[in-house]
């Protein structure tokens, strides 16, 4: 019990409890889809490297929610799978197939964008950029233009990117 020790000190009704929350938390996990581990199909993108590892825990608050220190239980950008650029493009052309939507990686910089099209005017744009990243240049382009913009950070931390959010705040953005 080192690192419990460690963690809360040499009190047992911390440790006990916390022991009994993570205990809860594994039941429920192998309750909810009957699957073990070793049962699940393996990993849509076998390069691990391609997206950051981290542990899924559910969130107490309304369903839905994308922020906050611990993953949410709802499919995410980070246990999806899938690389983010693949898990925003499967949403995005799935989601939103009545629109011609053109993805565009610019030249030199690491993002991808989004340009909903329909009859031959354009939407709405929807940059996936890194939090490091300037997101100035397409935003004053498409202001400039009158087209809607809007960007998601697929790198921010505490930003988990749940699929119902993106769907949402894309529909918002579209007026659907």
């Amino acid at each position: 019990m080192g690192l419990f020790s460690n963690l809360f000190g040499n009190g047992g009704k911390e440790i006990d409890d916390a022991l009994g929350k993570m205990k809860n938390l594994a039941e429920d996990i192998a309750n909810s889809d009957g699957q073990t581990q070793q049962s699940r199909p393996a990993s849509a993108n076998p390069d691990p490297s391609s997206r950051p590892i981290i542990n899924a825990v559910e969130e107490e608050g309304p369903s839905g929610d994308s922020w906050g220190p611990k993953m949410p239980a709802e499919e995410n950008q980070y246990n999806s799978g899938l690389s983010y650029q693949d898990y925003f493009s499967n949403i995005i052309t799935g989601v939103f197939a009545t629109y011609q939507i053109s993805k565009e990686i610019p030249a030199g910089r690491k993002a991808l964008v989004f340009t909903f099209s329909q009859a031959g005017s354009k939407k709405l744009v929807v940059e996936i950029i890194s939090d490091r990243t300037s997101p100035y240049k397409i935003r004053k382009d498409c202001r400039a233009q009158g087209i809607p913009y809007m960007r998601f950070y697929y790198d921010h931390k505490g930003w988990w990117n749940t699929k119902s959010y993106v769907i949402r705040r894309i529909s918002g953005a579209l007026g659907i």
